[in-house]
């Protein structure tokens, strides 16, 4: 009998280590309790779902190409059967997704936060929101598939700078011990995110259980209505006083007029000199209409931009003025009105109307006319004429921009709470860029878009996915952080040429781990022989900091 000999390798990858995470939040039990599966379903819906959300956090292959993804794994990894996954097909997913969506996601969502925050003993002092918009080409004209509206694709304000397409708005807080998140809600594309606060803010307490936690957001906050409504209900917020309130526009005036140094307040970089550093400035005489505390920050880093802006302003003005004077007297520039007009609008398109001074000034010039039409010869008469025309001067207010220089760095922040100093409300704020790397994980980490479905209501099921795909990764990262503090490490070498990093990205360390292997040597169909990838001691390193076993990986 001859002997056949063959070797089958199946990926292994980062798979255990995310089955750690789906493990934890009880994922499985959440989508069998909110998404139970049909008594004829020959694969459960949580493990369609959940297998819908591995792809997605480890290679977002599109629908039609998951049944071939599945192929590189072994089924136990993926929580499936070889029989199931050989049923798995873009149909097959995309009837789950509806099963989804008409599921009480709003209810799982707070039961989800709460298992995470429970087991992962998360703190909730203080709770960070933002909205990012998500961008899709296509009409999106179709009537509703079930009774269950779906939120709706619109034009709105496109933080993609996108506004030709379709959207939706991906509203995301985040606790500010990690930057995990623990709320999410998706909103019609042309809503505002003024209007999405109160109800946000009214989820949080019901996820918190009590109002007594610190709420940042940005300068859409800053309402009457908004603010109002958590300072009465015993609520604590902090945000951003736009620049088109009175109260902004007072202090910028005083300011200029009467400069002030402030107290220093936070150092922020590895040293002194290198880093952007921060003052702040609090006077009784500057609460907001409203009665709220108004805390105004001033920033190195900001006052330097804010000159550098000015002037670039000055130069684009002097250009200006000078393209303009060299076109007057001409065509539609021929009166005084409208080129002093034309320079008007110049010095207000750049906001320097206090620091430039414009003058057209009238001269004559004379010349002689025919009087008669046609060549002029020895006998034409002709008479001399005068006409008005005009030129364009304009002088640098030095004055001006000297006292405009006294207001640079300044931004105003707004809060209720009276019992914590200025370092602290600023802490608080400055941890905003957290929630603002989330958005930006979901669009290049994760790639949210494009999103290849037609359908609103699958599109909408898919974003919770999502939603849970970022949540994961947050975990990740924070475990990885308190592991390497407890370890006494401050960085490990996990970029390119073994550099070292001190906050691991969950991208990275997932991505350390991608060529982990399993094989299995056959010989005439009996199983002879089991082997697994040696593993480096960086990825060693990852599995032990964050507690997956060895023995996943084929180690003891």
């Amino acid at each position: 009998m001859q002997t056949e000999r063959r070797l089958e390798t199946g990926k292994i990858g980062a798979m255990p280590l995310l089955n750690k995470y789906i493990d934890g939040c009880d994922l499985c039990g959440l989508f069998d309790r909110f998404v139970p599966s049909p008594a004829s379903s020959k694969i459960p819906t949580s493990s369609v779902l959940l297998f819908l959300l591995r792809n997605i956090m480890l290679s977002s292959f599109p629908l039609y190409r998951l049944s071939d993804w599945s192929l590189e794994y072994s089924p136990e990894l993926l929580g499936l059967t070889p029989e199931q996954t050989g049923l798995l097909n873009d149909d097959r997913i995309g009837r789950e997704l509806e099963r989804f969506f008409l599921a009480d996601r709003s209810t799982m969502a707070t039961v989800f936060a709460l298992r995470i925050i429970e087991f992962y003993d998360m703190e909730m002092n203080a709770l960070h929101n933002d909205s990012t918009s998500i961008s899709f080409h296509g009409d999106y004209n179709r009537e509703a598939k079930f009774s269950k509206k779906p939120v709706a694709l619109l034009r709105g304000f496109s933080k993609d700078h996108r506004p030709d397409l379709k959207q939706l708005v991906f509203n995301l807080v985040v606790s500010d011990d990690g930057a995990v998140p623990i709320h999410y809600r998706l909103y019609d594309g042309n809503v505002t995110d003024d209007t999405t606060h109160v109800k946000t803010w009214d989820s949080l307490r019901e996820i918190v259980g009590h109002p007594d936690f610190i709420y940042v957001a940005d300068s859409k906050l800053c309402t009457g209505k908004n603010m109002a409504h958590i300072s009465e209900q015993g609520g604590r917020f902090i945000t951003v006083l736009p620049q088109t309130r009175k109260e902004y526009k007072e202090f910028v005036q005083r300011v200029e007029d009467n400069p002030v140094r402030g107290k220093a307040l936070w150092y922020r970089g590895d040293n002194a000199r290198a880093s952007d550093h921060y003052r702040g400035y609090e006077s009784s005489g500057f609460a907001s209409q409203e009665g709220f505390r108004i805390v105004w920050i001033q920033s190195s880093q900001k006052k330097t931009q804010d000159a550098q802006v000015r002037k670039h302003r000055i130069e684009t003005v002097e250009k200006k003025l000078t393209e303009l004077a060299g076109k007057i007297n001409k065509y539609s520039l021929k009166e005084e009105k409208d080129i002093c007009a034309q320079a008007e609008k110049i010095l207000r398109d750049n906001k320097m109307e206090d620091c430039f001074s414009c003058r057209v000034k009238p001269y004559s010039r004379s010349f002689k006319k025919n009087l008669k039409r046609g060549r002029p010869g020895p006998a034409s008469v002709q008479k001399i004429v005068t006409e008005t025309l005009y030129k364009l001067e304009w002088s640098l207010e030095k004055e001006a921009v000297r006292k405009k220089a006294h207001a640079d760095g300044f931004f105003p922040l707004i809060t209720n709470i009276e019992d914590i100093d200025m370092r602290d409300i600023l802490k608080h704020y400055k941890y905003q860029p957290r929630l603002e790397k989330r958005h930006s994980h979901l669009k290049s980490v994760l790639e949210v878009a494009p999103v290849y479905l037609k359908s609103p209501e699958r599109i909408e099921a898919l974003l919770f996915l999502y939603y849970i795909a970022l949540t994961i990764y947050a975990l990740i990262e924070r475990d990885m952080k308190k592991a390497m503090v407890m370890s006494g490490l401050k960085s490990i070498p996990i970029y390119p040429e073994k550099r070292e990093c001190k906050r691991p990205s969950a991208e990275r360390l997932l991505d350390k781990l991608k060529n982990v292997s399993r094989h299995e040597l056959w010989e005439n169909d009996e199983l002879i022989q089991i082997f697994h990838s040696d593993l480096t001691d960086l990825q060693t390193n990852i599995l032990k900091l964050l507690e997956v076993p060895l023995e996943l990986y084929g180690k003891e």
